[in-house]
């Protein structure tokens, strides 16, 4: 065992700034308040969290790399253990992660991982947290969580059963938890839509013919940082698109390419600002030049007035089968709804960290199964309307209406060259 490598050199946390927290510690601490309290009713005595976006949530953490995928000799074996009876957490990281702990969580129970391989770590943890009386109950897991990934999910399950604990699924805990978002999430999720709408206007005034996509997505996310912008958990889908016969040939979940965008091109911007990590998702689509086709224009125009009855009819409290019926409705009315391909679809919009920005609340105009689901005041999802259309804003549902954040038209926008 060494500690070269461990120990992040000099850190001194007694004469370390503030931390620069997100959130106040009232607020932090009620969502401790909470997860305890869906672990007690879930019969969950020890939640081990790992999930990178449900720790930064809990209590301000956030890095820019979880080793999901590195050398096998040094597997990752942090996480956030929570205690439902005592609602006391600790958290266990390696050491080098010191000095963010100390300047951006609330954590004040932290301790270090000892060494690079597996069995030490996990024997000090579960030394720990015998220490502690919190062995020997039911211990939950986030089996949906890409970190740990499974060789390493697989000893920590082993670990626990070893130790008389019972090992349960709980990763709905956590997502259940961060689901319906406070006053001050909401807030930042309007900045992070205030912070899009500026990456959407640069592509107004920097879009040319022979610009690289590369080039335009580059100089997009200089603005959207300028504005105070983060990166965003996944890389967002930035493609031209031909069109044949006055439609968009597709081009799928394709990130920004060398490739030259072209007169008479459509550029698909599926863009997502980010602020202390919540995410506002925007898409808009972009013809190059002076005539775009008639047909393309009109489609656009019914798609976008999708977003229209969702301001005018939706409201928290409705059910899926709701909100989807009425919206089959209105595409079955307007003529999209067809056997061609397009989709009409949401989900969950929050506080994420790569490799994702989608949320566990999922819905589909065309489904037929959990509709009993319910949108709940302080949810925030986003909402595709994508018919040969490349239409999506951010949606925050309240208890008497639903506001669509995004103040970009919901039309085909032309930019003349």
């Amino acid at each position: 065992m060494t500690r070269v490598g461990l120990i992040p050199g000099r850190f001194d946390a007694s004469i370390a700034s503030p931390p620069d927290l997100a959130f106040t510690r009232e607020e932090y601490a009620a969502r401790a308040t909470t997860i305890c309290s869906l672990m007690r009713q879930a019969g969950v005595d020890l939640l081990w969290l790992t999930t990178p976006d449900a720790i930064a949530w809990l209590h301000g953490l956030s890095l820019m790399w979880y080793k999901a995928n590195s050398p096998m000799r040094y597997p990752q074996c942090y996480g956030t253990a929570v205690h439902a009876a005592s609602g006391h957490f600790i958290h266990f990281d390696n050491p080098t992660e010191l000095p963010a702990l100390a300047d951006m969580s609330v954590s004040n129970d932290n301790r270090w991982l000892p060494d690079r391989e597996a069995a030490p770590n996990l024997e000090f943890i579960m030394d720990e947290l015998g220490k502690e009386g919190w062995l020997g109950g039911t211990v939950g897991l986030e089996f949906w969580s890409y970190v740990p990934n499974r060789a390493i999910s697989t000893m920590f399950e082993g670990a626990f059963l070893s130790h008389g604990c019972a090992v349960v699924d709980s990763s709905a805990i956590a997502r259940r938890a961060r689901q319906r978002k406070s006053p001050q999430e909401i807030g930042y999720i309007e900045r992070a839509m205030e912070i899009c709408d500026i990456g959407h206007r640069a592509i107004v005034e920097l879009l040319k013919p022979g610009i690289t996509e590369l080039e335009l997505f580059g100089a997009v996310n200089a603005r959207m940082m300028a504005a105070g912008g983060e990166f965003p958990a996944l890389i967002p889908p930035f493609r031209s698109l031909r069109l044949v016969d006055g439609e968009p040939i597709v081009g799928g979940h394709r990130a920004a390419s060398r490739k030259e965008i072209r007169r008479g091109e459509l550029l698909g911007a599926d863009l997502c600002g980010v602020y202390h990590r919540y995410h506002a998702n925007a898409k808009r689509s972009y013809y190059v030049g002076d005539n775009p086709p008639p047909q393309l224009i009109d489609r656009y125009v019914l798609s976008g007035g999708s977003f229209d009855l969702i301001e005018r009819e939706f409201h928290a409290g409705m059910t899926v089968k709701q909100v989807n019926s009425r919206l089959r409705q209105y595409y079955e009315e307007t003529g999209l709804w067809t056997d061609k391909a397009g989709w009409a679809l949401g989900y969950e919009l929050g506080l994420s960290l790569p490799p994702d920005w989608v949320g566990d609340f999922y819905f589909n105009v065309g489904d037929d199964l959990y509709l009993d689901r319910v949108f709940e005041p302080g949810m925030v999802t986003n909402f595709e309307s994508v018919f040969g259309t490349g239409l999506i804003d951010t949606v925050v549902w309240e208890a008497d209406r639903a506001r669509v954040l995004s103040t970009l038209p919901r039309e085909l926008i032309v930019v003349p060259g």
